[in-house]
């Protein structure tokens, strides 16, 4: 079976209900697997939610979750309860985690779609949008000579879309129209789950399964801190809130 991606479907989406598929244990712990979820596992440079499953009344804390071949992994102490595959269950994701989590990530996307369109030899290939230490990782030779100049050229188109409060459009996609609006598609995606993308103002829409914002105006602001050379890439890195 294949769990349902509940949470692409809405960031704001903080509770549902699911049933019980099986519960097991790996290398991690004890997990259990749902016919479908709110919880956004990690991946993708973001972390994943945490929260609790009620079941039988039972509050079950879940202090992580995992993407594993189309199932995703609800990894908690299990052991008070027996679940059985067909039970329903309540979800309950921790709201401030998962938007402070959407917001390091949109964040993420906002400076490097800037960065990308002012120095057409720069090309984002990792982020790593865990609120500490944030950075986005480029491929490419930089035009710019002056780095502290380009950072502050960044800060303030940042700052400008942030005034505007730009809208956040984030929407499902096939494999063709996504090769048509964006020619440089990542080849790292991860199977099973649904092609998405998303496109802050008149950026270039970006391939992404995380949570977003819905508007740049929740972002009070999105700095640059520091430019360096890692293992033949640009580190960009950048502080939020």
């Amino acid at each position: 079976m294949s769990t349902v991606l509940a949470y692409l479907e809405d960031t704001y989406k903080f509770t549902d209900n699911a049933h019980i598929e099986y519960v097991a244990d790996d290398e991690r712990g004890s997990f259990c697997v749902l016919d479908s979820t709110v919880f956004y596992p990690q991946g993708g440079g973001q972390p994943s939610d945490i929260g609790n499953i009620e079941a039988k009344g039972v509050q079950l804390p879940i202090s992580f979750v995992s993407f594993v071949d189309g199932d995703v992994r609800h990894y908690g102490d299990f052991s008070s309860i027996s679940l059985e595959k067909g039970e329903e269950v309540t979800l309950y994701v921790d709201e401030a985690h998962r938007m402070q989590n959407a917001k390091a990530h949109t964040a993420g996307h906002l400076m490097y779609t800037i960065i990308e369109s002012l120095d057409k030899n720069l090309i984002a290939v990792k982020g790593y949008h865990f609120p500490d230490g944030s950075y986005v990782e480029f491929q490419g030779s930089p035009a710019f000579e002056n780095t502290e100049i380009f950072i502050a050229e960044v800060n303030t188109k940042i700052s400008e879309a942030l005034n505007e409060a730009t809208s956040v459009e984030v929407s499902l996609i096939t494999p063709e129209k996504l090769a048509v609006r964006w020619s440089n598609i990542p080849n790292n995606l991860p199977p099973g789950k649904p092609l998405r993308v998303v496109t802050i103002d008149n950026f270039h829409p970006t391939p992404c399964g995380g949570t977003h914002l819905k508007s740049l105006n929740e972002l009070k602001s999105v700095i640059v801190t520091k430019v360096k050379r890692q293992k033949g890439n640009l580190k960009i890195s950048y502080k939020f809130e």
